[in-house]
Parts: C-alpha cells; structure tokens; sequence
C-alpha cells in the first residue's frame, strides 16, 4: 500500500515538473518567435531610413542594379548597393531566417536592386528593358499598395502584404514573399520585396527544440502568410499574439517517463542513503540506535521509557555469553514489534534500552504501552529461559531537555527493581 502510494506521488511529481517545464519552454518559445520578428520590422524600419538618405548617382551596371528602361527618365538612380548587402546580411543572420533568405529586392519604376543576383534575373532584365514602369506599377495594383497614404488612415505597418507559399518557377524553390512599400512623405517611394524559403519558421523550431529539449511544432493548420503578416504588423509590445505552437503528447509521455524514472532512482538513493547512514548508527546486535547517537543535551522529549532486562548478569554467567546475546537480540526485536514505529529505540548499555515515545498524549495510553511491553517479554519463554523486564517511565505534558527527563525514568526503574522487578514505574511531571 506504501509502495503504491509512492508510485502515485511520484507520477504526480513527474506530471508536475513535466507539464511546468514544457509550459516554460512554450512561453520561451512564444517569446522568441515575437523578439526575432520584432528584430526584423526594427531592421526593416532602419533599412527604410538609410534607403531615404542614400544619394542619386548614374545608373550603372553593376550585378544588383537592374534597369527596366534604357535609362532612367532622370538619368539618375539611388545608390543603395552598400545598404542593400548589409540589410541582406542583418536579415538572413536573424535567427527566426538565419539562411533561409533567398532574395531581397528594392523595386522603384524604372529600376530595381536585387540580392543576390541570380542566372534568372538576366531573363526579368530584358523582358522588363521596354516595359518602364509597367513591373512597378503591377505590383502596386496587385498587392492593392496605396499610391498616397493621406487619403487612408492607415499605419505604415498595415500596408505591408505576405504571399506564399509559392515555387518560384526557375529552381522550383518554395517560397514566402513580403512586400513592404516604403514612404517618403506618405507618399511611395519604392517596394521592398524579401523572398524567404516557406520552412524558415519549421528551421527555427528545429533548433529550438534541439538546443531545448523539446519537441514543438508549428501548427499544420495555420496559414503561414497570415500569421506572417500579423506577428509583423503587430505595434503594441503587450498586444495578445497567439503563436501556431503544437506540442507533441508522445514527447510529452517521454519525458514525464524520463522525469519519473529520475525521481525514482533518486528516491530510491536517497532511501539507501538514509537507511546506510541509520544502520551505522545502530547497534549491530539488537538493531537499536546506539547512545553516542543521542548524546545531544538540547533534544527535548514530553515521554521517555527505560527497559533493563531483570538479572540479565544471572543468565550470562549460567548459561554463557553467546546465550546472552541471544536473549539481547530476542528481547529487543520484541520490544520493537511491540512500539510504534515512531518512536526511537536506543540500547544505552548493556542491558538496559531507552524508548523516546512519539504519541503518547495521556497516561492512559501509557499505562496500556508499558504493560504490553512487559507481557512481550515474559509471555514467551527465550530458549527454555525465564525472562522478564523491568520499566521506568517518565511522562510530562510539556517538553524538557532529554538529560533531564532521563533522570527521572532512571528514578521510576529504580522504583521498578526495588518493588519486585517484571513490573513498570511512571512518574508524571
């Protein structure tokens, strides 16, 4: 009964200890999806800024500038290809992407920057020489990207759009595209477009659970580029943001498992311990505590019994000293059977035991203890030997010191001896 009710406080414990830190690690976990994505409007924001600032210069060739038109109608572009490569560097090393980004581009109408120039641009390049604006223009009507924000209460954030999934049609690469329209005045400016590979966030879940030790997953039901846009345009720090997390119930078993055979094998040693560290502290030949072992003037006890074995010098010197420590040994196993196991058994010397008493609260109670512990003893013969005890008691309806409380039960066993032995003795205090 013990046993199982150990079992169950241990399942108990484990189930506990299981579900506290797998409910830490998903907060964890909710925490760093929104600081990571907060980390990329912040870059998104400083990259907005740098791309205003950056001065006009001549269009030239280099690997990143795509022009749609021959020239330019001013002849003039924004030299952007220094900020463009750092900005791809920022995002791609945040660890909700971290490698997972596959292009950015920067889109104005008559020309547009892109990173990192691929095989197939060349293809958009000469398809687009002709067209003008037509590229710029398109994305504006099918994203539904307002032309002027004075006519449309909205926040810069709530005009950023999120498509995907989708294959991009050269290296079948599945993908997740943001456009981000970046204002000057309230007015557009140009498109920033960042392709990011649709498993970015599975990636980051990964490695989160690998560096964790857990096991969540992004909600299969989820639609990606919602939440994507939402996590995003989100403003308020405080705001409630639900995060798609799934936790996996058969990891959640293996690990309530794990922590149960932990605690199991640390009971169980701390059991031993304890045991080991008692057993060194009892008498090897009647199992009872030894007296250094409560040789500690502050212990305070409210009852205390003494027990000497009557003429126990009269049995070794007839029948020998083996025989002796047999009746020793019998005499305290029955005087275990017969107490509480609460209370503490001590072999003070020889043949004499101290019992400090746990429950006794009346002496009612004490009277019935010490009268079974007399019949214990001389009821049963010991190998054909005639043996009984005698049995001082002192019991108060307060603590004091056990040096003191001694006194007196080694008073009422005197009283015990004098009047005829085989009987007890209790003084109240």
């Amino acid at each position: 009964m013990i046993k199982m009710y150990r079992f169950f406080l241990i399942l108990l414990a484990s189930f506990f200890i299981t579900f506290n830190f797998t409910a830490i690690k998903k907060a964890k976990l909710e925490n760093e999806v929104e600081e990571y994505f907060r980390y990329l409007t912040d870059t998104i924001y400083t990259y907005q800024i740098n791309v205003f600032n950056s001065k006009l210069i001549k269009g030239d060739n280099s690997k990143e500038l795509l022009i749609f038109n021959k020239q330019p109608i001013d002849n003039k572009v924004k030299d952007i290809s220094e900020t463009i490569d750092n900005f791809f560097y920022m995002i791609n090393e945040n660890s909700i992407i971290k490698g997972n980004l596959w292009s950015v581009a920067n889109v104005y109408p008559n020309y547009m920057y892109i990173k990192p120039y691929r095989n197939e641009c060349k293809s958009k390049v000469d398809e687009r020489k002709n067209i003008g604006n037509q590229y710029f223009n398109f994305l504006l009507k099918k994203e539904n990207i307002k032309r002027n924000l004075e006519r449309y209460n909205l926040i810069i954030y709530r005009t950023m759009r999120v498509e995907g999934p989708f294959f991009q049609c050269k290296t079948n690469e599945k993908l997740i595209t943001i456009y981000y329209p970046l204002y000057l005045e309230r007015k557009i400016d140009s498109i920033l477009l960042l392709d990011i590979k649709a498993d970015f966030l599975n990636d980051f879940f990964r490695n989160f659970n690998h560096k964790n030790m857990t096991n969540f997953k992004l909600d299969k039901a989820v639609k990606i580029d919602d939440f994507i846009y939402n996590i995003i345009a989100k403003q308020k720090y405080f705001e409630a943001m639900k995060i798609p997390i799934k936790r996996s119930y058969w990891f959640f078993s293996l690990i309530c498992l794990v922590v149960f055979t932990f605690l199991s094998v640390v009971y169980e040693f701390i059991l031993f311990l304890r045991k080991n560290i008692n057993e060194n502290k009892k008498d090897k030949l009647t199992g009872f505590y030894r007296k250094d072992c409560f040789n500690d003037n502050n212990r305070i006890v409210s009852c205390l019994i003494i027990i000497d074995i009557d003429y126990f010098k009269k049995i070794n010197d007839t029948y020998g000293h083996q025989m002796g420590d047999y009746v020793l040994t019998e005499v305290s196993h029955r005087i275990m059977a017969t107490i509480n196991k609460s209370d503490i058994g001590i072999r003070w010397g020889g043949e004499e035991f101290v019992i400090l008493v746990d429950d006794i609260v009346n002496i009612t109670r004490l009277h019935l203890k010490l009268n079974a512990l007399l019949h214990a003893i001389s009821d049963q013969k010991i190998c054909d030997i005639d043996v009984t005890i005698s049995i001082g008691s002192f019991l108060s309806s307060s603590n004091i010191i056990l040096s003191e409380a001694f006194k007196y039960a080694d008073d009422a066993l005197y009283q015990s001896k004098k009047t005829g032995r085989n009987k007890y003795t209790i003084t109240a205090y």
